[in-house]
């Protein structure tokens, strides 16, 4: 189901007409996202990997946006990382970061062996200009671009706030085109788009960052992680999550329940969370027997524990 359909059967479950004040648009999509990454969390039915390039005395390293946990374990349910010396795979163990502290091996060495996950403690710079061209709004979404540097928007995600200060409207950035390009969704302002030199801010999200323990003693090794991805949000009528169609349901009810936590009727709208709960243990029992269920092995010989 694309945005349009999903807000069309939220009002239909809610029995709420299309012009009722009780529901709005920028609500319901964000709503919807709350959903969506519940469902991800409890199902871990998308995921992606990144790779880095390991940069010689340097431990840490900033993960992407939309990083939402690890996902390879091995047989003994801990997880692990890739790490390429440039000849040869080997696998890095998770450790917490409080025995990597106590510890305190912090001289380099030719491969290290453990990593954890951390937030990362500073956010990135607001980003701030005028745009340089028109954007007008289709279907709910609006290109924002920014040609006045040609990485203006590097540190920009799905996700990110972003403030249409001349409109007066708000919204999210749905996807990255390029570096000088971005795709929105905007709400509460006069035209809700771009027109050129609309005066924005757009603050990144917080991150993740991986540090591996000790630190890498050659430059050039690379870093893979698998992990399970937050999804892209969907706020407008052709945006459309990366599920199956059958996850739908389970996101609407979990929705809807949003919307009635917000009005106070708890006991109603509990009915949908525990339906949302139930399709989403059955949902997630047949990914596992479809996906997850495959005759998996890597050698852990002569790691070090």
């Amino acid at each position: 189901m694309d945005g349009k359909e999903l807000l069309y059967r939220l009002r239909q479950l809610l029995n709420e007409d299309s012009d009722s004040a009780f529901l709005d648009n920028r609500t319901s999509y964000t709503f919807l996202w709350e959903a969506a990454k519940e469902f991800v969390a409890k199902t871990n039915c998308l995921r992606a990997e990144q790779s880095i390039t390991t940069v010689a005395d340097q431990d840490t390293y900033t993960l992407n946006a939309d990083f939402m946990k690890l996902y390879l374990r091995d047989r003994d349910g801990l997880f692990f990382i890739k790490y390429n010396d440039g000849s040869n795979n080997h696998f890095l163990l998770y450790k917490p970061y409080e025995e990597m502290v106590y510890e305190d091996y912090t001289t380099s060495v030719a491969r290290p062996t453990f990593f954890t996950i951390l937030d990362q403690s500073s956010l990135a710079s607001r980003v701030s200009g005028t745009a340089v061209a028109a954007g007008a709004a289709a279907g709910g979404q609006c290109t924002l671009s920014d040609t006045s540097s040609s990485t203006k928007f590097a540190n920009v995600s799905a996700g990110d706030i972003v403030h249409n200060t001349t409109d007066g409207c708000d919204g999210v950035v749905l996807s990255k085109t390029s570096d000088t390009a971005l795709v929105t969704a905007l709400f509460g302002g006069a035209g809700n788009d771009w027109a050129q030199n609309d005066a924005y801010w757009i603050q990144p999200q917080g991150r993740m960052q991986l540090k591996i323990y000790p630190p890498p003693l050659t430059a050039g090794h690379t870093i893979t992680i698998a992990y399970v991805q937050i999804p892209a949000p969907a706020f407008s009528e052709y945006g459309i999550y990366r599920f199956q169609q059958g996850s739908m349901d389970a996101l609407l009810k979990l929705a809807a329940w949003l919307y009635k936590f917000r009005d106070r009727e708890l006991d109603y709208g509990d009915k949908w969370f525990q339906y949302a709960e139930r399709q989403i243990r059955r949902l997630n029992s047949t990914l596992r027997d479809s996906i997850n269920h495959r005759d998996f092995r890597v050698s852990f010989k002569g790691r070090k524990r």
